[in-house]
């Protein structure tokens, strides 16, 4: 039985070769349109539940270390106006009665409570309640730090 000639089998083989590369890039483009079109499916309704994407480096949704988008909390507190809409005697749930505050959460509170006791604005009466400082006793106590109580 003759076999023909070997390089005719080849450039045959390398045509079916080229062909089904050419079936694989088109199925591959037509993947990455349909994943393109729930992305942005995806943004549309994130954008209606929360505001919108907050997004990543290449314009993807960024993530955290442990795969939950991030929160949308990065707003600047003004501490001064947390300061002055808490009442006289105050402790860190009166704080976390400002929205701002609030949305940075409790543990962004105590180091604005450190930095006004600090300060002079407020002062410790007891564990966790605090009272603010009016500005003549402010001015009084601006030239020494106040002594933590253990």
């Amino acid at each position: 039985m003759p076999r023909g000639n070997q390089a005719d089998i080849l450039s045959h083989l390398r045509a079916q070769a080229a062909r089904a590369l050419d079936l694989l890039e088109r199925e591959i483009d037509r993947r990455e349109a349909e994943i393109r079109d729930m992305v942005s499916q995806l943004d549309g309704w994130r954008a209606f539940v929360n505001g919108g994407p907050r997004l990543g480096p290449r314009g993807r949704p960024a993530v955290a270390a442990g795969g939950w988008a991030r929160s949308q909390g990065g707003q600047r507190v003004n501490w001064d106006k947390v300061l002055a809409s808490v009442p006289k005697k105050f402790g860190v749930e009166d704080i976390m009665k400002d929205p701002g505050a609030a949305a940075k959460g409790r543990a962004q509170a105590y180091p604005a409570l450190n930095r006004w006791e600090t300060s002079g604005r407020i002062k410790r009466i007891e564990k966790g309640r605090y009272e603010r400082v009016g500005a003549s006793k402010r001015k009084a106590a601006r030239g020494r730090r106040p002594v933590k109580k253990k």
